[in-house]
């Protein structure tokens, strides 16, 4: 796959378009009404009262929920938007990853899943209602989109236009959860959108050192409450959005797939 293949949400250096540009003050005003004011209350709220009931040592349990919270980035005025953002994304990922390698040492395969796709997809179905519709409505959109003309054969890939480029690069409504991206793939005719996560912020936002276990990426939380939750939700019922995910642990990388009927 050469470059003229793909677009980018960041093609800008890290600099003051990166940090202060529309895609930074989006990604922040996310991260805050998401992660610190709907899904953060899923580790106390849930995760930590069956642990409390599952485990021996109650007390030992609060002191490494106690440490883990200690490790949490002090959010300042003077940062950035993206800095905001990356330091509450990192909050999130750190202490859900302690909590589902918790949850791992309780439970089995299908009760773990049950606990943490099933919860993260009542959650996102009630608290964030309107999101998930606006994700929906993308394929609406497309929906109505007459096939492009187009010179290359049917089977070939089809490469985003000008206006849709500049669009994804300037307003990707995906970045708060994936940072920069890239499109690979896209036909709105054919039903199809692909795109390319190069370092995904689930696993670069939080700080190596501060893990629960910083031998190894955050991988429960990359499978589950991502990659399982979001194909939990759009499953493509009645022909609206399917999405699929593959992640290339152990790297960093990550390839999803948009689907959805076009008649």
């Amino acid at each position: 796959m050469n470059s003229e293949q793909l677009i980018a949400t960041d093609r800008e250096p890290v600099g003051f378009y990166a940090n202060w540009g529309p895609q930074a003050w989006i990604d922040m005003w996310m991260s805050n009404t998401m992660l610190v004011k709907r899904a953060m209350l899923v580790i106390s709220h849930t995760y930590l009262p069956i642990l409390r009931l599952s485990c021996d040592d109650v007390e030992q349990l609060e002191a490494d929920y106690a440490s883990i919270k200690d490790r949490r980035e002090p959010v300042h005025w003077t940062d950035s938007p993206r800095e905001k953002w990356r330091k509450r994304y990192g909050d999130f990922i750190r202490e859900v990853e302690w909590a589902l390698l918790e949850l791992r040492k309780y439970f089995s395969d299908d009760q773990f899943e049950d606990i943490v796709v099933g919860n993260s997809v009542k959650l996102s179905n009630e608290s964030s209602s309107d999101f998930l519709k606006m994700m929906n409505s993308m394929s609406e959109k497309s929906k109505k989109k007459a096939p492009a003309k187009s010179i290359q054969q049917d089977d070939a890939p089809k490469k985003p236009d000008r206006w849709t480029s500049f669009m994804f690069r300037t307003l990707n409504p995906a970045h708060w959860l994936t940072g920069p991206a890239e499109i690979s793939e896209y036909d709105p005719g054919k039903g199809i959108t692909v795109m390319e996560i190069p370092d995904c912020a689930w696993h670069t936002c939080a700080r190596q050192e501060t893990l629960p276990n910083p031998q190894a990426l955050p991988e429960e939380g990359c499978l589950y409450i991502c990659k399982g939750a979001f194909e939990a939700i759009f499953k493509g019922e009645g022909g609206g959005l399917k999405m699929e995910f593959d992640p290339h642990l152990p790297e960093t990388s990550c390839t999803v797939r948009m689907s959805w009927e076009t008649s």
